[in-house]
């Protein structure tokens, strides 16, 4: 497993196999919390933020007192459920892709009405605007626009490498975002961008905006993820 992908993520998916290994279905009880840290040599809040992760995709409920039960989410389990939330570099590895990440550009612009929206601030607030494109065996798939306040990030903006996971870099200092509100739409690539980069036969792209929130609800990055057509495909359950 890689090391950038959170540990979280990767606890997520491990304890999944768990209950497909055992067998575990409807109505049945999980292993307790002491069990499972033992088990995964995690600690006890890094597994409580997973086994959460799981009840927002209705595999588990926790029933005070008793423990935690698997629900009709498991049996609907999904590969990529887009109710999930988790940093483009753990989607792009969790989709088997090996990406290298070409860093377009990192500038201070004056935030515009959609990315003060996204970001909960006025209109014209400095904001460190991140695009980037990840290629995988030298085919673009991923075209990126992320944007943060330069207050979030001060003086250090210049100096981090915003070629890598932009997550871990806010998690480093202490405002990493847990979730997030998003829509979904399907688009095609800004031209703007086809044209400045020369990104052709990019094609139809499912586009993912989203704002990303700290556990205090703290709006600490707005972000525009272009993702090819080809070679993305997310699932979601009915309930």
């Amino acid at each position: 497993m890689s090391r950038e992908r959170s540990v979280v993520a990767q606890l997520r998916d491990a304890l999944l196999a768990l209950i497909k290994e055992r067998g575990l279905g409807l109505g049945d009880k999980l292993p307790s919390e002491e069990r499972l840290t033992e088990e995964f040599g995690v600690s006890r809040p890094t597994l409580r933020e997973a086994l959460q992760m799981l009840e927002q995709d209705g595999v588990l409920r926790t029933e005070h007192g008793r423990g935690r039960f698997i629900m009709a989410g498991a049996a609907l389990q999904i590969d990529r459920p887009i109710t999930t939330f988790e940093s483009v570099t753990d989607m792009v590895e969790g989709f088997g892709y090996t990406t290298t990440t070409r860093l377009l550009g990192a500038a201070e612009i004056d935030a515009d009405k959609e990315v003060a929206a996204g970001l909960h601030c006025e209109v014209g607030t400095r904001v460190l605007r991140i695009e980037r494109l990840r290629s995988e065996s030298g085919r673009p798939i991923l075209y990126t626009l992320d944007y943060i306040k330069v207050e979030t990030v001060g003086n250090a903006a210049a100096t981090l490498d915003w070629s890598t996971s932009i997550v871990q870099i806010l998690r480093r200092r202490g405002v990493g975002p847990v979730a997030s509100t998003a829509a979904v739409s399907a688009t095609l690539l800004p031209a703007e961008a086809v044209r400045t980069w020369k990104i052709a036969d990019f094609g139809p792209v499912l586009l993912v905006t989203e704002t990303c929130f700290t556990a205090d609800g703290l709006p600490v990055l707005f972000a525009k993820d272009y993702h090819h057509g080809k070679y993305f495909t997310f699932s979601f359950a009915r309930r």
